[in-house]
């Protein structure tokens, strides 16, 4: 028999664990199903992924793990989006990037953490990012991130 368990939740349930404060759409349990909801997931990955370069490249780890740590749930949570609105390509552009996260927090639990590797995962984790934007993502006449257009009408 397979069990299927919802990814957010284990990140949720795991970050509890740990004793990690979690302060994102995915505490509140929430699952992403509209492209406002989707927007807003997004906007807290761009909020907690701005400051991961510069941190990486002062040598604050610590605080580069936190955010990669934000936006990697949420990355998660919005998968849901993708999954509801069937979009198969998109999952796997999501699971990619979370590859990606992943990897790069690896490269900053280590000891000592090579600086040089995790700011070349850290470009991966934006190409990965970058793949999903060039399909589904527009920008606004303020120039912030939206759905494209028809992103979501029947293939």
């Amino acid at each position: 028999m397979r069990v299927r368990v919802f990814a957010p939740a284990l990140v949720v349930a795991w970050s509890c664990a740990v004793g990690v404060a979690v302060i994102t759409v995915g505490a509140q349990g929430q699952k992403v199903t509209t492209p406002e909801q989707l927007d807003k997931v997004m906007k807290a990955v761009q909020q907690a992924n701005q400051p991961v370069g510069k941190a990486i490249a002062s040598g604050a780890y610590a605080d580069a793990k936190k955010g990669l740590a934000t936006v990697k749930e949420n990355v998660i949570l919005s998968r849901t989006f993708w999954i509801e609105h069937k979009r198969d390509d998109a999952v796997k552009l999501n699971e990619e990037s979370v590859a990606k996260i992943e990897a790069l927090e690896k490269l900053l639990s280590a000891e000592p953490v090579d600086q040089a590797a995790a700011q070349a995962a850290m470009k991966e984790v934006g190409g990965s990012c970058r793949a999903c934007h060039q399909k589904y993502r527009a920008t606004d006449a303020e120039n912030n991130y939206i759905l494209k257009p028809g992103a979501l009408e029947a293939k």
